[in-house]
């Protein structure tokens, strides 16, 4: 029996392209960290605490959640390697975090009645005899009837999110199974802070969607069980490039440089 075990956010990995999965999975990809993803971080430790806090019966002010903000942005920036455009230092990174703190109290906090907060999952979704796929991963926010997740990144159209989108494939489908219900359409909803004002995309899963993810991670564990040297690379979409991906040195980079935009671009 030969097991596979995918996380959510590495499947994405894979659909962004499947050398930068490769190379994650096997330990090659060297991930600095970003600006921006080290501000989303925070602004995501500053919500949970919130979220945290209401389950304990206490209510956080704006101004305890920015206190968490900060002491989660103190304590991540050193770790900061490089810092991405509009984001090139703390003064053009943190004022917008604390944007995206105070619309998220104002605008969405209020109505939010938390069952889970960060909430690990597994479960398995497919086996035979000699395979099986398990998928894990952690959900922001699970309220009774919806799964919630936090992003303060720029994303694709709502009907392409709603099409395509995996992570809410998955994470409603890890809730079916913890329902034991896997034929009942499951909901989900996005929270964008991108710009620091609030979009929310809501998504609903089937039973249709959730059995399209089986030949998808077994066309995955074919690639991966037949031990290639390099999985196909995909240079379209803004993630190919040295801000967003860890194997850019190792891969486009090696041509067209690493540490500044190509000319050209």
């Amino acid at each position: 029996m030969i097991e596979h075990r995918f996380r959510q956010s590495w499947l994405n990995s894979f659909l962004d392209c499947p050398e930068k999965a490769r190379t994650i999975r096997n330990g090659t990809a060297i991930d600095v960290a970003g600006s921006k993803a080290v501000r989303g971080t925070a602004v995501h430790a500053a919500i949970e605490s919130a979220l945290l806090a209401r389950m304990d019966g206490n209510e956080l002010g704006v101004d305890d959640v920015l206190e968490a903000f900060h002491w989660s942005w103190d304590s991540l920036v050193d770790t900061i390697g490089k810092w991405n455009k509009g984001a090139e230092t703390p003064e053009a990174t943190v004022p917008l975090a604390e944007t995206m703190v105070r619309v998220w109290h104002a605008e969405v906090f209020p109505y939010l009645n938390p069952e889970g907060v960060e909430r690990s999952f597994e479960f398995v979704l497919y086996e035979d005899e000699g395979r099986r796929i398990i998928l894990h991963g952690t959900r922001d926010l699970d309220e009774e009837y919806l799964t919630w997740d936090w992003k303060t990144g720029q994303h694709d159209p709502a009907w392409e999110v709603r099409r395509n989108d995996i992570q809410s494939m998955v994470y409603t489908l890890a809730r079916a199974h913890e329902r034991g219900d896997l034929e009942s359409p499951q909901p989900f909803r996005y929270c964008y802070l991108t710009d620091g004002s609030v979009e929310i995309i809501d998504v609903t899963r089937t039973a249709q969607d959730w059995a399209a993810l089986v030949p998808m991670c077994n066309s995955i564990a074919d690639l991966i069980e037949a031990k290639l040297p390099s999985w196909p690379m995909r240079y379209d979409g803004w993630k190919c490039s040295d801000d967003w991906c860890p194997n850019w040195a190792a891969c486009r980079g090696q041509y067209l440089g690493v540490g500044s935009k190509p000319a050209n671009w």
